[in-house]
């Protein structure tokens, strides 16, 4: 077998092989939904319980006097909660998907 033959056999099995990877599916990802969120006076935390294999964190817009700031929790899975402290008035609670 020439050279020229080995290299396109070897580089045509290269091909499919990464195909195959490319083409492999991935896990699929829930956006958070069944939210609940409960805050105090600093304590604000976000508990999301949709089915899946997503992650959520908590986001939180305060005032401070500078102007609107934004605060985030940590980045948790489904059926955990997401927490954070926050020192300054809150104008607004949710939580994203991450």
């Amino acid at each position: 077998m020439s050279l020229r033959r080995r290299v396109a056999t070897l580089s045509g099995v290269a091909a499919l092989c990464l195909s195959a990877v490319a083409l492999t599916p991935s896990p699929a990802m829930a956006a958070p939904s069944g939210c609940t969120y409960q805050y105090g006076s600093h304590q604000v935390s976000s508990l999301c319980t949709s089915s899946g294999t997503g992650r959520h964190l908590l986001v939180v817009r305060a005032q401070h006097y500078t102007g609107p700031i934004l605060i985030t929790g940590l980045c948790v899975p489904v059926g955990q909660t997401s927490t954070a402290t926050v020192n300054w008035p809150i104008t607004y609670v949710g939580s994203a998907d991450c």
